[in-house]
């Protein structure tokens, strides 16, 4: 109830301070400057009183353009559209996308994949296939994102290679979230929400005119939860949620050419962190005898198939204190009427102290810790423009620079792989610390040969210095340290007298022990062609091919050598895909198809490497070929007055075409191939189905009902080789590992229903989430001796009031 009133206090406190703004006589909003764009074509014929497909204004090709007459395949939601589907973090958007996946990585970092192209590394500043932006501002890593919901007009979902625009690290897809931004009225609102497990959600916003020429906007969030999570072994609960998001924008238009946005955003995330389900321990089948089992982890109970069912350390706090913060200014200049400069300055800090439980038991056997801090600055400066009629151009630069500071603490109690030689450890930590320079140079043009044909050119040439330190090292306990010197004098033939603490990483050559140092730099060139032929308004086929790459990195893995600390080489995707967007009977059907094959080069896996005399250890790999095909859907269909329908689905096929250099398996030493395997976390169909039928019960109030249905096949949760090698792992064949690691697919209902006002101002909605209570996993993951999973979220029900005021 503390909780609850602290929500409702949030709210009050936003709405009351509407004072500020009736004070504040209203005035006519200065026009804000925007680059050229072209003109909103509005399809012919229709009248006012039919219903009808509306049109999303986008900015994938930062420009302002009809989705409809973008070529490439974008998937645009309003904020209305995101809360009815339940969609509070990027994590969510599988709901809506089809083709989109999301999973939580070992040791809890979100994980994004688009049409099979993402990258599953733990590493806190690894840079994603998958680059997430709000109103253009880079978030550069994916823990950034958590609260970048916050107060939507919409979000953008881009796939495939997107880095001729917004950079390399986009060769899956981009997303863009664009800000609800200040009126030149003044308005206000809040969403009030009560759900399962005592859950309270409270967003409100206030905005309008301070002058002529100065505008903000206010807006906050706080999510509050009890605990979902249940142990299946005791009586303790866990899994609270405490999380609260602010963003406040200034506009500022000194004059008619000239206008100044800066936004100022921040959240804070304290909830616990999800605990895993354990599946089974197997270690080898007999423990030496200095490593007795301290804890009969082998007759440890599986957790049954219940979504909230859990086992974790008792008495230990798993709460995350997560913070983050950004500071953006945009700045455009009409240099005269048809050129356009755009400045874009960002900051961005976060912070991040994350403890884990990996062995999904009650026994404290196996528990991490990740802490780190990233900063990262970027600039971008940009002019476009039009000459006549027919050719509209851009030309600019970026640069980014990023600092990662990274902390891994492991602190198993008991592991068997904790021995070298006589000497026995427990824990152990790793440090990975990197500074990341990026700059480019960026241009396109878009000329229409006729009416009905344009051709498109884009480019980027992209330079980056990635410098690196870190180590594995001892725990403080000296046990890890003294491990390490008996192991160095064995190789080198002198001891490295490693304090406790130090770091016990040796060289590779030389087998001393010490901080290892490394960099990388590398080049590209990004670039995407596309031939576009518009029939008629209402009709648009395209074709494109596109050049993208993402950045070489660091992994954070224990590292006995430094050569398990060697990075992975940029990777590249080569991307064909055609398509097509139709509105057909007077715009009350609207659909949209793309085929797509992707050349995939290099692929970055984590796996394992064979690193003498170490045997098969955890590395960061390139697969040197692969390759992606599919195709997708989506109609919009209004077959009846206040029925809307909307049906989307994607099929992926991937597959390995050739081995890396050293290949081993991803479980241990055999060997065996990995070509003609599919992606991990790729699963061959997706698809989601929303209906809602809206209809009057009054003069003055609409009711509404609807559902949404996401579904997917299975996926793999790791890469397997196609030997049929015995596995060191339990003994078991690949095929039965595979089996083991399989995510099954699965199919998911929301339910809601409504009334509301014909303007929208006032709502009431009833919602359900999952509510067939369908047990699905988000992931599968084998760590040292355990194998756990991450189940998805039970059913959750609720009801959430809408309320806005102003004009």
């Amino acid at each position: 109830m503390k909780l609850l009133n602290k929500g409702v206090f949030s709210v009050v406190t936003l709405c009351s301070s509407t004072s500020l703004f009736a004070q504040v006589a209203a005035a006519q909003q200065a026009g804000s400057v925007v680059a050229p764009a072209s003109p909103v074509v509005q399809a012919s014929g229709v009248t006012s009183n039919e219903p009808q497909v509306g049109d999303i204004i986008v900015t994938a090709q930062k420009r302002s353009e009809r989705l409809n007459d973008v070529p490439m395949s974008i998937t645009a939601s309003t904020s209305d559209q995101l809360k009815s589907a339940g969609v509070t973090s990027t994590d969510d958007l599988a709901k809506i996308v089809p083709g989109f996946t999301f999973l939580k990585s070992s040791y809890g970092t979100p994980i994004y994949f688009i049409r099979g192209i993402g990258f599953n590394d733990t590493t806190l500043g690894v840079s994603p296939a998958v680059t997430v932006y709000v109103d253009q501002a880079p978030l550069p890593y994916s823990p950034m994102s958590r609260g970048a919901t916050l107060d939507l007009e919409r979000v953008e979902i881009l796939k495939g290679p997107q880095g001729t625009l917004f950079g390399q690290n986009s060769t899956g897809g981009a997303i863009n979230y664009i800000a609800a931004k200040p009126t030149d009225h003044l308005e206000a609102g809040f969403d009030l929400g009560f759900g399962r497990f005592n859950a309270v959600d409270t967003e409100a916003f206030i905005s309008g005119p301070i002058t002529n020429t100065l505008k903000v906007r206010l807006a906050v969030r706080q999510e509050y939860q009890d605990d979902w999570q249940k142990s299946y072994v005791s009586s303790d609960t866990i899994g609270q949620k405490r999380f609260i998001n602010g963003r406040a924008m200034l506009d500022w238009d000194p004059s008619s050419t000239f206008h100044v946005a800066l936004t100022a955003s921040a959240w804070k995330d304290t909830s616990d962190t999800q605990q895993p389900q354990f599946v089974l321990f197997r270690g080898p089948d007999s423990a030496p005898a200095h490593l007795p089992i301290p804890y009969p982890i082998d007759t440890f109970p599986a957790a049954p198939k219940n979504d909230r069912a859990a086992a974790w350390d008792p008495g230990v706090s798993f709460a995350r204190n997560d913070r983050f913060y950004q500071f953006t200014g945009r700045a455009d200049w009409n240099l005269m009427d048809d050129i356009a400069l755009t400045s874009l300055t960002s900051y961005a800090n976060y912070k991040t102290f994350t403890p884990l439980d990996l062995d999904g038991t009650i026994y404290p056997v196996s528990r991490t810790v990740v802490s780190g801090m990233i900063k990262s600055f970027s600039q971008e400066l940009r002019l476009n423009g039009t000459a006549g009629d027919r050719l509209r151009w851009m030309l600019g630069g970026s640069y980014q620079k990023d600092t990662v500071n990274e902390e891994f603490r492991y602190d198993p109690q008991f592991t068997t792989n904790g021995n070298i030689g006589p000497f026995v450890y427990h824990g152990f930590g790793v440090t990975n610390d990197q500074s990341i320079r990026t700059a480019g140079v960026f241009g396109s043009l878009d000329f229409a040969i006729t009416d009905k044909i344009t051709l498109q050119g884009s480019a980027r040439y992209t330079d980056q210095h990635r410098r690196y330190q870190g180590c594995g090292r001892d725990d403080g306990d000296g046990d890890l340290a003294a491990a390490f010197d008996y192991l160095a004098f064995l190789l080198s033939g002198t001891a490295g007298n490693i304090p406790p603490g130090g770091c016990v990483t040796l060289n590779a050559t030389t087998g001393v022990p010490g901080l290892v140092h490394d960099q990388l730099n590398q080049n590209n060139v990004s670039w995407r062609a596309s031939v576009n032929y518009k029939p008629r308004s209402s009709m648009l086929f395209y074709a494109n091919v596109t050049k993208g790459y993402k950045s070489g990195s660091f992994p954070t893995q224990p590292p006995p050598t430094s050569a398990a600390l060697n990075p992975v080489n940029q990777e590249s995707v080569l991307a064909y895909e055609v398509g097509t967007k139709i509105d057909l009977f007077r715009r009350k059907v609207q659909l949209t198809a793309a085929a797509f094959y992707y050349d995939y080069r290099d692929k970055q896996l984590l796996g394992t490497l064979n690193l003498p005399p170490f045997g098969a250890l955890p590395a960061l790999v390139n697969i040197p070929m692969s390759r992606v095909e599919g195709a997708e859907f989506n109609a919009t269909l209004l077959p009846l007055h206040g029925l809307r329908l909307n049906v989307g689905g994607t099929y992926v096929d991937t597959r390995i075409k050739s081995d890396p250099p050293n290949p081993t398996g991803p479980f241990g030493s055999q060997g065996g191939s990995f070509v003609g395997s599919p992606f991990p976390f790729t699963p061959k169909w997706q698809g989601v189905a929303d209906a809602q039928y809206t209809f009057p019960i009054s003069s003055g109030l609409n009711m509404y009902l609807g559902g949404n249905v996401t579904a997917r096949s299975k996926a793999n949760a790791s890469l397997f080789n196609g030997g049929s090698a015995v596995s060191p792992y339990d003994g078991a064949s690949i095929a039965g590992l595979e089996k083991m690691l399989v995510i099954p697919g699965y199919a998911l209902l929301d339910l809601r229903a409504g009334v509301e006002t014909p303007d929208s101002k006032l709502r009431i909605e009833i919602w359900g989430r999952n509510v067939a209570n369908k047990f699905y996993s988000t992931n599968i993951v084998r760590v040292s001796d355990y194998v756990y999973r991450f189940a998805g979220m039970p059913a959750t029900y609720g009801v959430t009031l809408k309320f806005r005021f102003g004009q």
